[in-house]
This record gives structure tokens, sequence and C-alpha cells, in this order.
């Protein structure tokens, strides 16, 4: 899609009324541009030919007053919060939204403006995310805010939470692109978390201030997670979980997706442990991880983000530690007493699939069991 050619405060008010009619999305005012030009075009065209278009439900309530009133109060809270309103037609809108089927025709802004262009990385995951998932994202936002790479996340219990505040703990960039008004938060529960946000980050949303968070938002909002970041990490994902559509448009938009292993009896990792058995990235050390996507990350080894040892310094694990696993752990540590071997090699003398000896492995590396080197090989701690 073209950039459109109007940047005038009466055709973003336009835009807005546009998208307040019944049956009309991103993607129908879109095909209003096209056929009017502009949305003031739109809104003034003969209501034969705007029917033609928008659908009849749009074409009689185009003219009523109330709606105006919405979009008018709505810009007044936006103009008392001090937002800034970006329509799709000014040279700061994101060049990579243009790439969706249904790019937002305005955003609103609160924070850090500049970071919109930043790109950065997603860090999505379950809301009901584990005490695991939870600390792999926040340590993951930490290491990412230090190397300079803008975290992105929808501010969403779990690991988007997590994420953030990883991010912001180290002085971090990070992006909450929101599913509701950006004029509060939500969950309500996160209000510390959206007022820290504003204050060092960037919150984004396509929905009027006042807008309550309804559950079809959040779906669109991933789309604009996806479109705003280089990459996409999922860090935990059930069955179904809406992570799973921001993955989808990041393959989409021709965007890397990794994944993290997760424990292959534990349900908040099917989806995750899927993605990898497709053909997502594995992200099994988070160091390599932002290296490839960012740079070095500066500390990412300091002692608050290492995974914890059992003291022995090196060499083979105890046989004690060895009694407290579960037997396929159990063989691939065996496997691992001759020296390093790839995951291929070890998967295979284990007796296991590639992605689930991937999985216990990278449990046994966050245990400080194994060590994961160059190349996907594996050895012992």
């Amino acid at each position: 899609m073209r950039r459109p050619a109007s940047a005038s405060p009466r055709e973003a008010h336009a835009l807005l009324h546009l998208d307040q009619l019944p049956g009309v999305g991103p993607r129908r005012i879109r095909a209003l541009i096209e056929s009017f030009g502009t949305a003031e075009g739109a809104l003034s065209a003969p209501t034969r030919h705007f029917r033609e278009v928008a659908g009849p439900a749009a074409a009689t309530a185009r003219g009523d007053r109330e709606v105006g009133r919405v979009v008018d109060d709505a810009l007044a809270l936006a103009g008392r919060l001090g937002m800034r309103v970006l329509t799709w037609s000014e040279t700061a809108y994101p060049q990579s939204l243009f790439r969706l089927d249904d790019p937002p025709p305005v955003l609103f802004l609160r924070g850090r403006t500049e970071l919109l262009g930043e790109g950065g990385v997603s860090v999505v995951g379950s809301r009901r995310g584990t005490a695991r998932g939870k600390d792999l994202a926040r340590r993951l936002g930490r290491a990412l805010g230090r190397a300079g790479v803008p975290v992105v996340s929808g501010m969403a219990l779990g690991v988007d939470g997590a994420a953030h505040r990883g991010a912001l703990e180290v002085g971090g960039a990070t992006v909450a692109v929101v599913g509701r008004g950006a004029d509060a938060a939500y969950p309500s529960s996160h209000r510390r978390l959206f007022e820290e946000i504003l204050r060092h980050g960037l919150v984004v949303s396509e929905f009027l201030p006042g807008t309550p968070p309804l559950p079809h938002h959040f779906p669109r909002r991933n789309r604009i997670m996806a479109a705003l970041s280089e990459s996409v990490v999922v860090v935990e994902a059930g069955p179904r979980s809406g992570a799973l559509i921001t993955v989808e448009h990041a393959l989409d938009l021709g965007r890397d997706v990794w994944a993290v292993p997760g424990p292959i009896d534990t349900r908040a990792c099917d989806g995750s442990n899927r993605l990898l058995a497709d053909g997502a990235l594995p992200l099994v050390s988070i160091e390599r991880f932002v290296d490839e996507v960012g740079g070095p990350a500066a500390g990412a080894g300091a002692p608050a983000d290492a995974p914890a040892t059992d003291g022995t310094g090196g060499g083979e694990q105890s046989e004690e530690t060895r009694s407290r696993l579960a037997e396929p752990e159990r063989r691939l540590l065996s496997s691992l007493d001759a020296g390093p071997l790839h995951v291929d090699d070890l998967a295979a003398a284990a007796g296991l699939d590639v992605p689930v000896a991937l999985a216990l492995l990278v449990r046994l590396e966050l245990d400080g069991a194994v060590e994961q080197m160059p190349g996907f090989h594996f050895r012992a701690a």
C-alpha cells in the first residue's frame, strides 16, 4: 500500500470517523481511500457510491452526529494526555506497517515516540506463564535492553509484563502495543508498569482513547507488534495462545520466529514446542540470541541473569544430581560423559526426537547441568 497523500487534522478526524462506522475497519477504510482519494472525500461522497464500497449500515450511520461527537471527545482526551495522533499519511508512520493487509490508519502514541521507528524484538507468550517462563522473559528483556534493542510486547499478564519489566530494569527501551485506548492501563494490575513505560518507553494503540479492552482487539494489536519488530520470540505458549497469532503475522511479513524449548509435559509449552517442530529457530542461549539480533549483550552474563549451578565447578555431574532427574535427562547426561556432542547425536544416543532433546537440554542448561557450545553442541557442566 502506498502512503496516502493527505496529513491534515481534518483528514485524521475523517479517518477516525470512518473507523467508527459499523462494518468499517482498516481494510474497508483502505478501499474507501482508493475509491475517493481521501477520508474526507469518502465522507462527502454521494450516498449511493459510498454504500457500494462501505456497505448499507455504514452509509446509514455516516451522517450520525453522535459518531462525530465520539471522535471529538476522544481527540480532546488525547490532547489532555499529551498523546501524539499519527496518521498513515505522515512520514513518521512506520513503513513496515504498510506491509500489512490492514495497516491501522491512525496510531495514538504516548511516551518516547522516537522508538516507533527503531524496530526491535517482540517477546510474547502466555498470560498464564509459568515461573520459569516469566523469569526467562525478564532475563531476555534485560539482555535486549542492555544491547540497545527495544523490547516490543503487549503489556499482558505473564510473559509480556515480565519482558517489559526486564528491559526497564536496565534502562532499556520498550514498546507496549495495547488492545484498548492508550489512556489507561490494562490489566489494571499493570498500572504501575504502564506508568513506567509512559516515562521510559512508548505506548501504542490504534484505538480511540477511552475504548475498552474488548476481546477482538487483542488479535488486532498482535499484527502491529509483528510489523514493528525485526524478530519475534515465543517464550512460552499453550496450544491456543494469542502469541501464536503474532507468529502468523510475523511469518506473513517474513520476520524470523524464535521459540524457547520447554518441558514436553507442560501444557504451557505445547504451542511453543510445536513451533520448533514446524521449523521455528530454537532460542537456547539468551546471550547468543542477543548477539545475533542486536550486537553484544553487555553484561548479559552477570550473576543476576546467570543460571544457577550445583557448585561442582565443572566436570562430571554427581550421582546425587543425576538421581534427581527424569530418565530421559539422565540418558542425555550419560551420553555427554565422553565429551561434547551435537544435539542430533545426543538425541539419537538417548533415543529421543531432536525437539524433545533440545527442550530437555535447555532445562538442564538452566539448571546448570550442561553448557551449550557453538553449533548446537553440548557438554556436561
